[in-house]
C-alpha cells in the first residue's frame, strides 16, 4: 500500500510560462537574424559603391583638369588643335632674369620666345599737395568749389561749404565725387604737419589732372605739384615703346609685363611651356588612379586569417568598371600629330599590383622637347559632327537641297539650254489709245481683266495692266519691249508657265494694244548636266538624275549663258567622332559610369536599395507572424500551467484522503 502511494506525487509546482515562451521565441527569431544580416550586407555594398563613385569622380576631375584646365567649354572640342588650345598643355610661364625689376606673366597658348626689356622711365601719377595745416578737422580752407579735370575727360565740380571746408572734409568730398583722383592727408612731422595730397588714380601723361581752386574765405590750400605725370619708357628687343601704365599687356601678345624699376641692363623675359604645372597635373592624375586601384584591391583581396573578402568581392559591376578604365588607359593611340602610341612611352609604368607610377624626369624631358607630341598622345584627334550641307563654287548657283539618295561628292554643273519665261508681245506700237479696250490675261488658272479707256497713254496702259495683275495676286509683268509695244511675261521660268491675252479690239487696229489676235505662249525649262549626266530641268532648277550619285541634288541657276557653272559639293551628316584619345575617352567613360540616372553604379546601388527595402518588408511581415506565434504560445502554456495547478490541488486532496485511509487502517 505504501509503495503505490508514493508513486502518486506527479508535480509539486506550476510552470514558468515566461521563460519557456522566451526560449521558444529566441529560436523562432533565427531567420530574422539571417534577413537582418542580408540587409546589412546590402547596405555595406551600397556604401562601398558610393565610395567607388566618389573616387571615380575624383579621378574624372583630374582628367577634366588636364583636358580643359578648369574651364570646361560649352561645346566639346574634337580636333586635336581645339583640344590642345584649351588643355594644360597650352599653359605658359614667363620667367624674368630679374624679377625685382621686370616681372611677367603669360596667358594660355602664348607663343614662346625671349624678349630683352630695358626700362628707362617708369609711369607716374600726377600728385599735388596743399600748404601745411595745424589740424585736419578745425581750420577752414574756405568755401566754394574745386574743379578737377583728368586728361580730356569732363570736369568734375566738388562743392565745399561750411560743413566740409576742413582738410578732412575736403578730402572726403573729393573722394566721394569720383573725379578720377584720390585725396589723402599726410603728416610730415613739422609744426603744422598736415597736408592734403591729391593723386591721379591712373598713371601716365594722358591721365594728368588740372585743379581749379575756387575756394575763398579761409586758409588757402596753395596746392602745388609734387610729382608730374609720366609715361613708362622702355624698349622690347631694342624697339622703343611708351605706355601710360607700368603694367603692360598690349605689347607682346599674351604677355603682361610689370615694370618695377629702371634697369641698368636689359632684363630677359622668356615665355615657355609651363612644364611644372603639366607634370603636377599628371602626378595628381596618377595619384587619383592609384587611389581607385587601392579600392579595387581592397575589394578583391581575401583575408585568409579572418576568412573574409571585400564587400564588393566578385561584383561584376566593379570588375567591368575596372576593366574599362584600364583598357582606355592602356590603349594604343595613332594620329598624325604624334609618334607616341602608349603612355608608357612618356614616363608612365604599370605595376604588378595594378597601380601606375610616373617617371617625372622622363616626362619633363619629353615635354621640354616635344610638348605637342605628348599632348597629341593624351588628347587624341577626333572630328565634330557634320550636318547635311551643300556648297557651290559659282555665285550664279544656289544649293537648293538634296534627297536621301544623294551621295556625298563634288559634281560639275553645265547649262546646255537656257530657261525661258512665257511671253507675249502686242503687235502694235502706240502712244495713246483711240478707243476703249478690255484685255483678259490668263496665267495658268489665274485670269485678270484690265479695262482700258480711250485716250490712255502707253504709260497709263502699262500702269493699269500691272496694277490689275498685282491686285489679282498674279506673278506676271507688263513692260515696254523696247520698240513701243507692250510685252507681258510671267515672272517665273519653265514649262509650267503659260500665258494668253485676249482683247476686245480684234484685228489689231492702229492705236490699240495689238493683242487682238489672242497670242499665247508657254515657258521652257532649263537644260543641263550635273556630274556629266543629263539633269532634270524645272524652271531654273536642275535636279540630279535618278540612279546616279547626284540623284536628288537640287540647284537653282541664275542663268546668264550656256556653259560651265562651276561645281557643287554635297556633305552628308555624320555623328561626332571622339577618336582614340586617352583623356577624352576616359572622361566620356567616367561620365557614363558615374551618371546619377543611367550609370552602372546607379543601377547597382538602385538594385541593392530595392533588395534592402524588400528584406525590410520581409522582416516586418516576419515580426508580425512572430507576435501572433508568441501570443499563441503564451495562451497555450498558460492553459497548461492552469491545468497543472489544478492537478496539484487534486494531488494534495488525494494525498490527504490516502493519509486518512492509512490512519483508519
Amino acid at each position: 500500500m505504501s509503495s503505490s502511494t508514493s508513486s502518486i506525487n506527479v508535480v509539486s509546482s506550476a510552470i514558468d510560462v515566461t521563460s519557456i515562451v522566451d526560449n521558444l521565441m529566441t529560436a523562432a527569431r533565427q531567420p530574422e537574424t539571417v534577413m537582418q544580416n542580408r540587409a546589412t550586407a546590402c547596405s555595406n555594398k551600397v556604401a562601398a559603391f558610393q565610395t567607388l563613385n566618389t573616387k571615380l569622380s575624383a579621378f574624372m576631375d583630374k582628367v577634366t583638369g588636364i583636358l580643359y584646365n578648369g574651364d570646361t567649354p560649352l561645346l566639346t572640342p574634337y580636333s586635336f588643335q581645339d583640344r590642345l588650345d584649351g588643355s594644360i598643355f597650352s599653359l605658359r610661364k614667363a620667367a624674368s632674369s630679374d624679377d625685382a625689376t621686370v616681372s611677367a606673366t603669360a596667358s594660355q597658348g602664348t607663343a614662346g620666345g625671349t624678349y630683352a626689356i630695358a626700362v628707362t622711365g617708369l609711369a607716374q601719377a600726377k600728385t599735388m599737395a596743399s600748404a601745411h595745416f595745424a589740424d585736419i578737422d578745425t581750420t577752414s580752407a574756405g568755401t566754394g568749389s574745386l574743379v578737377i579735370q583728368v586728361g580730356s575727360g569732363s570736369p568734375v565740380t566738388v562743392n565745399v561749404n561750411s560743413s566740409n571746408s576742413t582738410l578732412a572734409g575736403i578730402r572726403d568730398a573729393i573722394n566721394t565725387a569720383s573725379a578720377g583722383v584720390t585725396a589723402t592727408i599726410i603728416n610730415d612731422g613739422s609744426s603744422s604737419p598736415y597736408r592734403l595730397l591729391i593723386t591721379s588714380n591712373q598713371t601716365g601723361t594722358a591721365n594728368a589732372f588740372t585743379l581749379t581752386n575756387n575756394l575763398s574765405g579761409g586758409t588757402n590750400l596753395s596746392l602745388t605739384q609734387t610729382q608730374a605725370a609720366a609715361d613708362a619708357q622702355f624698349t622690347v628687343n631694342s624697339i622703343s615703346i611708351s605706355k601710360s601704365s607700368n603694367t603692360i599687356s598690349d605689347v607682346i601678345d599674351g604677355v603682361t609685363l610689370n615694370l618695377k624699376s629702371l634697369t641698368s641692363a636689359p632684363v630677359s623675359v622668356t615665355v615657355s611651356s609651363d612644364i611644372d604645372s603639366i607634370v603636377s597635373s599628371f602626378k595628381d592624375f596618377a595619384d587619383a588612379y592609384n587611389n581607385l586601384n587601392t579600392f579595387y584591391s581592397a575589394q578583391f583581396k581575401y583575408d585568409a586569417t579572418n576568412k573574409k573578402a571585400g564587400v564588393l568581392s566578385g561584383d561584376s559591376t566593379v570588375r567591368s568598371v575596372q576593366s574599362r578604365i584600364q583598357q582606355l588607359l592602356t590603349q594604343s593611340i595613332s594620329n598624325g600629330f604624334t609618334g607616341y602610341n602608349v603612355i608608357t612611352q612618356i614616363g608612365f609604368k604599370f605595376n604588378n599590383d595594378g597601380s601606375i607610377t610616373l617617371n617625372e624626369t622622363k616626362l619633363r624631358s619629353l615635354l621640354a622637347t616635344d610638348t605637342r607630341g605628348v599632348a597629341a598622345l593624351m588628347l587624341g584627334n577626333g572630328s565634330p559632327a557634320q550636318v547635311d550641307a551643300g556648297s557651290v563654287t559659282d555665285s550664279r548657283v544656289t544649293y537648293n537641297g538634296k534627297t536621301s539618295a544623294t551621295q556625298a561628292g563634288t559634281y560639275a554643273i553645265q547649262v546646255t539650254s537656257l530657261a525661258e519665261q512665257a511671253l507675249v508681245v502686242g503687235q502694235k506700237s502706240f502712244t495713246q489709245l483711240d478707243s476703249d479696250e478690255t484685255l483678259t490675261i490668263t496665267h495658268g488658272s489665274t485670269v485678270t481683266t484690265v479695262d482700258l479707256l480711250n485716250g490712255d497713254t502707253f504709260e497709263a496702259v502699262l500702269s493699269k495692266i500691272n496694277s490689275a495683275l498685282t491686285v489679282n495676286g498674279d506673278t506676271v509683268t507688263a513692260a515696254d519691249d523696247g520698240s513701243g509695244k507692250i510685252k507681258i511675261s510671267t515672272n517665273n521660268y519653265g514649262s509650267a508657265q503659260s500665258i494668253s491675252v485676249t482683247s476686245t479690239r480684234t484685228g489689231n487696229p492702229d492705236n490699240s494694244t495689238g493683242f487682238g489676235n489672242n497670242p499665247s505662249d508657254s515657258g521652257i525649262d532649263i537644260a543641263g548636266t550635273i556630274n556629266g549626266h543629263d539633269a532634270a530641268g524645272n524652271g531654273l532648277t536642275l535636279t540630279g538624275a535618278s540612279g546616279q550619285a547626284e540623284e536628288g541634288l537640287s540647284l537653282i541657276i541664275a542663268q546668264t549663258t550656256t556653259g560651265s557653272y562651276g561645281s557643287a559639293t554635297v556633305t552628308l551628316a555624320t555623328p561626332a567622332d571622339e577618336g582614340a584619345s586617352i583623356l577624352s575617352n576616359l572622361q566620356t567613360a567616367l561620365k557614363g559610369i558615374t551618371d546619377p540616372l543611367q550609370g552602372p553604379i546607379h543601377y547597382a546601388t538602385d538594385s541593392l536599395n530595392q533588395n534592402i527595402s524588400r528584406i525590410n518588408d520581409e522582416i516586418s511581415q516576419f515580426e508580425d507572424r512572430l507576435a501572433i506565434q508568441e501570443q499563441l504560445l503564451i495562451e497555450e502554456y498558460s492553459r497548461a500551467d492552469e491545468a497543472l495547478r489544478l492537478l496539484t490541488v487534486n494531488q494534495a486532496s488525494l494525498s490527504n484522503q490516502v493519509s486518512s485511509l492509512q490512519q483508519m487502517g
